[in-house]
């Protein structure tokens, strides 16, 4: 696993095969799924961690799991993935933590970092966050990081804010 990012505070590397462990009960978690369209299986999971980890010899990017730099912690997921929107060729912008360091700001951190790596090693100057109307949080972590609303749109049947950048 290669580390991509590290900030003061995160490190952010590859997911490997073995982090299943740590995201499938996150994401099993009502909770923490609770702006997603449903929680996910361990199966559905491992599916989701397959396409990432290809994801990265196909565009040299994905979604990149977020550790505490001091103890090497798990905190969650972030990073940036192609996405077709609306007809066009879009890159999105995405964020997962772990509810134990909610409201801590390790989003906006883990974010801002991704935004600034994605515009200065990928030349993606546009970058878009899908973000459900009531979650406050998100939508607070976008506009944290220079993100503006941009629209609405319906992906997969459901709803969503769309917030765009250009650097």
């Amino acid at each position: 696993m290669r580390q991509v990012l590290e900030t003061p505070r995160l490190r952010l590397r590859e997911f490997c095969a073995a982090d299943l462990d740590e995201l499938a009960p996150m994401v099993a978690d009502e909770e923490q799924m609770r702006f997603y369209p449903h929680t996910r299986t361990r199966e559905e999971e491992s599916a989701w961690l397959d396409r990432h980890l290809a994801m990265y010899d196909e565009c040299g990017y994905g979604f990149w799991l977020i550790e505490a730099a001091g103890d090497g912690r798990f905190a969650g997921y972030c990073g940036i993935r192609p996405l077709q929107l609306d007809g066009r060729a879009e890159t999105e912008i995405g964020w997962h933590v772990h509810k134990r360091v909610w409201n801590e700001g390790i989003a906006t951190e883990a974010a801002g970092a991704v935004r600034a790596h994605a515009a200065e090693r990928f030349g993606l100057d546009r970058l878009v966050a899908l973000i459900y109307a009531d979650h406050a949080a998100s939508i607070r972590v976008a506009e944290n990081i220079g993100m503006t609303r941009e629209g609405v749109t319906v992906l997969d049947g459901d709803a969503y804010e769309v917030y765009a950048t250009v650097s």
